[in-house]
């Protein structure tokens, strides 16, 4: 485990850094208190899609419209262990080399965070916890694929996973005898609802293509409170106007 090295000016997960440029520093905002979510857009010039965008994300999942869709196929190899603590979150950066195909659509997994709570919510209900998968295409269009957590049984994949947390902010831990697949994260059944947003940190840059799961995957409460001890505080943006966008219930073909 060692310490980061640039971490004044990283703003979220580097994975996150990754689909996005322009975030501002994450000294500068947080979720709660005098930075938290309703000032995220008067903390920077670049942060106003956060107060009057029109297609922000984390909505509530419900009125879907059912449609036949392209299946999700995560075509993961599998990564050497990295996970880095951001102050906000924790994150798993992933090696080169896995992408998501949706149809056509090819997007490079860059690796995933977990929220505690869920951001999402499916028709009023939160979850414990979820974990996002994020993605980038090579024409710059973002994906984000969400596995909902809910109570259960303890999750064998995430419990070679938490020996491993880094505890201090700033903190990254490399292990590269550790090889994770981050499909081992999500549910069996690759059904989802899909609908257009936005990154949920600032600068809540719109035109990211969200991928809900219908079906959650269980991890224990243990497992979940020591993600979230980790954390140190509850990491989910608030539910923000859905507006008239549509919500599809993907059907397969």
């Amino acid at each position: 485990m060692r310490s980061g090295t640039a971490t004044r000016v990283i703003s979220i997960a580097a994975s996150i850094v990754m689909m996005a440029s322009g975030i501002s520093a994450q000294d500068t905002w947080s979720y709660s208190g005098s930075n938290g979510p309703d000032t995220w857009h008067t903390l920077s010039d670049g942060n106003a899609l956060c107060a009057v965008g029109q297609m922000q994300s984390p909505i509530d999942i419900s009125g879907t419209e059912p449609a036949r869709m392209h299946r999700l196929r995560p075509d993961y190899t599998v990564s050497a262990l990295n996970l880095s603590h951001q102050r906000v979150m924790v994150s798993m950066d992933y090696e080169s080399g896995s992408y998501l195909r949706v149809g056509k659509k090819v997007m490079a997994l860059n690796g995933f965070v977990f929220r505690t709570p869920s951001e999402h919510t499916v028709a009023g209900k939160q979850f414990p916890m979820s974990i996002q998968f994020l993605h980038r295409a090579s024409n710059g269009n973002r994906a984000i694929v969400v596995a909902m957590v809910e109570e259960g049984q303890e999750n064998r994949a995430l419990s070679e996973l938490l020996p491993h947390l880094p505890l201090e902010p700033d903190q990254r831990s490399r292990q590269e005898s550790i090889l994770v697949n981050a499909r081992d994260l999500m549910p069996d059944d690759k059904s989802y609802y899909r609908y257009m947003g936005s990154l949920t940190v600032p600068p809540c840059a719109e035109g990211v293509n969200w991928y809900i799961y219908k079906q959650p995957i269980e991890a224990s409460a243990e497992q979940m409170d020591l993600i979230k001890g980790v954390i140190g505080t509850e990491n989910a943006r608030p539910i923000q106007r859905r507006g008239y966008r549509l919500i599809l219930d993907a059907r397969g073909q």
